[in-house]
């Protein structure tokens, strides 16, 4: 059969494809199958040998002792390892670059939300500034906080940590100061807080000797008798949540059910020292904590509230990040770096991509925390707690409860807080930065001027900012 252009096309059917063995027919397809496992076959055959007739006692005795090496640098955390120096380096360099500018100015090119986010948070950093300028005025800061270094009011988060723990160090070494502990030590904390007459979640104890404590607490002599549980085990010589030092015990047969267990944690984590392995301000850090005694402390619960994003029970944690005696923002314990302004707005980041690009969306859940009144006796007491520390930036952590405003109560301090700001990471610091570098504070020259931070105390007189607490113990701004 020709074609117009003389061009002849031949008709094959099916038939005469498997006659003549043409390339689509069933049996030249397995032909070609079978083909191929054979040429697989001889390869893998080829190598085998290979790789058996290397196989001698000599490298198999190397290879076992390679395995070996690698296990026990996964299991020692040397190198490889959750906290082997790989796994650190990576760490430390992803936490850097998530709170650079260039980081978050690169996704407002990206996603529209992200720069919606980015630029409120611009535009609440102008409104906030002026207003802390004013606060920082007539802030007495105590001594301590003075000796960090910052020259320059751009100045990242993590940067102005890392020079503070540097400062903290280098005091240290000179002349032995550790005011540090009113973070760093629990037990030095929670006593400043019980000294000052803060609420806190009760606490039964504190121990300085590990083994007393194991007995104590497995003759049920650490735990009263009408204690309500759960309540928590802590190490107050550990405060970095790296160190997972903290344990609930369920109640009182779980301690005894699970005695074994429990006493070799108790010894594990008494013997153990901080790592600030996950912060780039690590080998300063280290070098405070390295030097703590050991303490235990046994502290009781607080209420739970009905948490509407997880859609469950549980304790509603504020942090509340504060600078010159006012409080900036609050990172809430529910969602993913959830952000609360003083505004009241709640952003959330509920998504993938909202989590990855900084773009957040104004939460419709835990609405209660402003419409209750929360809000405005959290700042409050944040403030003050910061205002008798005389500190230029701390972070304090509070519990609230749903339905009852004045249940308020101090959980924890941070000094080298490592929660994730998204883009108030570039407006943040510059409220501390530009304190320091302007010096819009006034430095604390009272009779406590030389009383480590920890050892401050508001009812005795002996703290900066004292005319500046309106509202005393336990500094509750009730409705």
């Amino acid at each position: 059969m020709k074609e117009p252009n003389g061009v002849v096309r031949r008709r094959v059917d099916n038939a005469d494809i498997e006659k003549k063995g043409d390339l689509g027919s069933p049996n030249a397809i397995k032909g070609a199958r079978e083909a191929g496992r054979s040429i697989i076959a001889h390869r893998i055959e080829k190598y085998s040998k290979i790789f058996l007739s290397k196989l001698t006692p000599q490298n198999l005795a190397k290879l076992c002792l390679l395995l070996f090496v690698l296990l026990m640098m996964h299991k020692n955390d040397i190198i490889l390892g959750r906290r082997g120096f790989i796994v650190k380096r990576v760490t430390n360099i992803n936490r850097q670059i998530s709170q650079t500018q260039f980081y978050l100015h690169f996704w407002t090119y990206v996603s529209p939300g992200a720069y919606a986010s980015w630029l409120k948070a611009k535009q609440y950093y102008e409104s906030q500034r002026p207003m802390f300028e004013k606060a920082a005025s007539s802030f007495e800061v105590h001594p301590y906080w003075l000796r960090t270094e910052i020259d320059r009011v751009d100045a990242g988060w993590y940067e102005m940590i890392s020079l503070r723990a540097k400062a903290m160090a280098d005091m240290f070494d000179e002349s032995g100061r550790d005011d540090f502990k009113i973070e760093k030590d629990k037990c030095e904390m929670y006593r400043f807080f019980t000294r000052n007459k803060f609420r806190t979640a009760t606490i039964f104890g504190y121990w300085d000797d590990y083994e007393k404590f194991t007995r104590d607490l497995f003759a049920d002599k650490a735990i009263p008798a009408n204690a309500t549980w759960p309540v928590f085990f802590k190490c107050c010589h550990l405060t970095q949540g790296s160190s997972e030092s903290t344990r609930m015990l369920k109640s009182k047969d779980w301690v005894h059910k699970n005695e074994k267990e429990m006493t070799a944690f108790i010894k594990e984590k008494w013997i153990y020292r901080a790592d600030d392995w996950e912060r780039p301000w690590a080998k300063h850090m280290n070098k405070l904590t390295d030097s703590l005694i050991p303490g235990i402390m046994v502290q009781g619960p607080f209420s739970t509230s009905w948490e509407d994003m997880s859609r469950e029970p549980k304790v509603v944690e504020l942090k509340v990040e504060t600078f010159w005696g006012r409080a900036y923002l609050a990172s809430a314990n529910f969602g993913r770096d959830t952000i609360i302004l003083r505004d009241g707005s709640i952003e959330v980041y509920p998504t993938w991509w909202q989590n990855k690009v900084n773009a957040h969306t104004e939460s419709p859940y835990n609405t209660w925390i402003r419409e209750e009144g929360h809000l405005e006796r959290v700042w409050k007491l944040a403030e003050t707690a910061a205002k008798i520390m005389g500190i230029d930036q701390v972070r304090i952590d509070i519990f609230i409860k749903k339905g009852d405003p004045d249940a308020i109560t101090i959980n924890e301090n941070s000094i080298s807080s490592g929660m994730g700001y998204r883009s108030h990471f570039e407006f943040m610091p510059k409220i501390w930065a530009e304190g320091h570098v302007e010096k819009w504070y006034k430095e604390y020259k009272g009779p406590a001027k030389d009383t480590p931070v920890y050892e401050l105390s508001y009812p005795d007189k002996k703290c900066p900012n004292y005319n500046q607490i309106d509202i005393g113990p336990p500094y509750i701004k009730t409705a």
